[in-house]
């Protein structure tokens, strides 16, 4: 059974306004800043694209699709830095599924990704849209009755 980390618990550092993880004890993590170990400014709600680049760390993209999925959306070659939820364009699945469709249709003049056979949508599609399935669970689980 593949497993996926929990809805990230993030802050707003005060100092330098950084998205930071925040300890069961409300302070935030070390994090190179004279924030450490303060209080945040603000809790942040954990969105898709929070969640999914806490994902990203994991080391079973060879067998989890939303770890590899995270990954492929958030690491990048080894000469440039990886991605941060702040750096994407996107914050929901739905977004970053239309992100995809919108680049193939800057490409090609069609939102079409599998053209062999005129599938609007490719493998890739399907593990956001499982992602978002696995996200959505997480919130509903955590949300109050």
């Amino acid at each position: 059974m593949t497993t996926h980390n929990p809805l990230p618990s993030l802050g707003l550092c005060p100092v330098c306004q950084r998205e930071i993880r925040v300890r069961k004890a409300g302070t935030l993590y070390a994090h190179h800043c004279d924030g450490d170990g303060r209080e945040p400014a603000a809790c942040l709600e954990p969105t898709f694209a929070r969640w999914l680049h806490a994902q990203a760390a994991r080391r079973d993209a060879h067998e989890n699709r939303v770890t590899y999925l995270a990954q492929a959306a958030f690491h990048r070659c080894t000469r440039s830095p990886n991605r941060t939820p702040a750096d994407v364009t996107w914050t929901t699945a739905e977004e970053l599924h239309g992100r995809r469709h919108l680049i193939q249709l800057a490409r090609t003049g069609s939102d079409v990704l599998v053209p062999y056979n005129g599938e609007r949508c490719d493998w890739r599609c399907r593990d956001i849209a499982h992602a978002s399935e696995v996200y959505d669970r997480l919130v509903a689980a955590r949300e109050p009755s």
